[in-house]
């Protein structure tokens, strides 16, 4: 791993100006370069650089971020390799250290007892003739460390054996903690190693070789691990998804079948239903996706489902149907793979899945037919791919555009509106990322428990978190946030003035009297009289506050 003051010494000294210029024509405009963006088309100059921050930002299409970030899109780089490419520039030597954060005893038994899974499955008979039968190659079986979890406890005296840690087993999922002692979480099972984005074994999925039930067991959750936020296979596949369409698969062996097959840009969520958080992390690398589900009914259920992920996040889903009673695995190995990659290519969008096989033919189906569609059209926050969609599903059923958007608009029964806020939440956070001393006054009065967009509330964390490091600025904030989509939004903010701490202090605390009064209200709504008062003793004390700094600066 890098060391971290490496990467710093490489984000300060790099000249982002003579960089981006070396691929981009920049010229002075006020405080700012600008010039026309290198990862979209225009005509109308959009593309900013911020010499003073260190940062670029387009507003057309919204990338961003540091020095670092723009070597990795243009040069096709991962994190380390970038930092690599300008240290050279910069003359500077990569120093790498061994990591030992709080969680590197869980990485390395996890690692461990995959390799001891690993050296099981060619001991097991069974195990193998399981895996020639689903017709997965020795290359595929080495690439995605298959193992094999013996039955009897097997792990557990691995453990006594060779000294490892219990604690640290059940710490991993790996070891169950019951009355009568410790057991294998994993008995008998053919064993799929789940990777983070960085290639770390974090946890593990298990597959039983007959009929039983459950067919899927994965670890419990962990601090490693939670199965929500992960995507299988994701670690090996991101370097084909940036540049080709990812395809979600329902299955670890309907993943491992296809990149057996050739077709290496594959994803499964883990035999749970797609979720928002594994939505947005197939949105760091495209903006397209195709389901491929199942071909019976409940594969059909689960492409719909995943539309309203898929759309929420930001996405635009593809859905290719495979033939009823097919699922990807058996249809690559029975069709091979240009009749599947024919199949692929066949998709429908979204609108045009929702409405197959209906009869709209009367009024009373088109009428639930375009309610449903209005109901996935309010998902999609680009207002220029509504407005597209809108046009789409307009033309279909010859109704009024407008009437359709002003429906799409409206808000859905039982959501509170958070638009106002989130605002004046981002220019909050964005001031305090770009000051120490306001990250501090961020921290101090709390700012990050009085957000109310959960999207700002990791941005937040980091300020908490990082605000009294002496390297702090929006460059280490930018290269602490993985999620692309986030990166794009601080970017932005680089480039909003940034306020006095005084007038900075007086509007986080404005904000907060503002949350605490929507507490109070709720509290007041449930009868807790004990949090009311405690409540409006404290937004009374925030607001005396104001009230005294402003009359003493009013005063000088």
């Amino acid at each position: 791993m890098i060391k971290q003051e490496v990467i710093e010494q490489v984000r300060m000294q790099t000249d982002i100006v003579q960089l981006i210029g070396g691929y981009v024509p920049l010229k002075k405009a006020g405080r700012y370069y600008k010039g026309l963006c290198p990862f979209h088309s225009e005509r109308t100059p959009s593309f900013h650089v911020n010499q003073e921050r260190q940062t670029y930002h387009c507003f057309g299409c919204g990338t961003g971020g540091t020095a670092i970030n723009f070597v990795m899109v243009t040069e096709k780089l991962e994190f380390p390799e970038a930092v690599k490419f300008l240290a050279k520039k910069l003359g500077i030597t990569v120093e790498t250290e061994q990591v030992s954060g709080r969680n590197q005893g869980l990485y390395d038994v996890c690692d461990q007892v995959c390799l001891f899974f690993e050296q099981q499955l060619p001991k097991t008979p069974a195990a193998t003739a399981y895996v020639e039968k689903r017709g997965l190659s020795a290359e595929t079986v080495r690439r995605f460390r298959l193992g094999f979890a013996p039955a009897g406890n097997m792990l557990r005296g691995q453990a006594k054996r060779r000294n490892w840690s219990e604690d640290l087993l059940v710490l991993a999922g790996l070891l169950n903690k019951r009355d009568d002692g410790l057991i294998d979480w994993f008995h008998g099972r053919l064993m799929f190693p789940i990777f983070s984005l960085s290639g770390k074994v974090i946890a593990f999925s298990g597959r039983v070789l007959d009929d039983s039930e459950p067919k899927y067991l994965n670890s419990p959750e962990t601090a490693l691990f939670r199965k929500g936020d992960n995507l299988y296979g994701v670690f090996q596949a991101k370097g084909y998804i940036r540049e080709q369409t990812p395809i979600l698969v329902e299955g670890n062996l309907d993943m491992l079948s296809l990149v057996d097959a050739g077709i290496n840009n594959v994803v499964a969520p883990l035999g749970t239903a797609l979720t928002p958080v594994q939505a947005q992390l197939l949105r760091r690398y495209n903006t397209r996706i195709t389901v491929c589900f199942d071909g019976d009914n409940a594969g059909r259920k689960a492409g719909r489902r995943g539309i309203e992920i898929l759309l929420g996040a930001g996405l635009e889903p593809q859905i290719a149907l495979l033939p009823d009673g097919s699922d990807p695995d058996s249809y690559v190995r029975e069709s091979g793979k240009e009749k599947l990659l024919e199949l692929l290519a066949k998709w429908q969008d979204w609108v045009e899945f929702v409405l197959a096989g209906r009869d709209l033919t009367r009024v009373a189906e088109q009428r639930a037919a375009l309610a449903e569609l209005v109901g996935l059209l309010r998902l999609i926050g680009d207002d220029t791919t509504r407005e597209l969609y809108a046009n789409r599903i307009a033309d279909r059923f010859r109704v009024n555009k407008t009437t359709l958007l002003r429906s799409a608009g409206q808000q859905k029964p039982g959501v509170p509106k958070t638009v106002v806020t989130r605002g004046v939440e981002e220019k909050l956070l964005g001031s305090a990322i770009q000051s120490r001393e306001l990250a501090r006054i961020a921290r101090d009065l709390g700012l990050a428990e009085t957000l109310l967009d959960e999207k700002l509330r990791p941005i937040a964390r980091l300020v908490v978190d990082h605000c009294d490091d002496a390297g702090f600025n929006t460059g280490l904030v930018l290269g602490l946030l993985d999620d692309e989509e986030t990166r794009k939004l601080v970017s932005a903010w680089t480039f909003d003035d940034v306020p006095t701490p005084a007038e900075f202090q007086e509007r986080v605390r404005r904000f907060r009297a503002d949350w605490l009064l929507r507490r109070l209200k709720e509290a007041d709504a449930k009868g807790d009289d004990a949090a009311v008062e405690n409540l409006q003793k404290e937004r009374s004390e925030l607001l005396q506050e104001v009230a005294r700094e402003r009359s003493a600066r009013h005063e000088e």
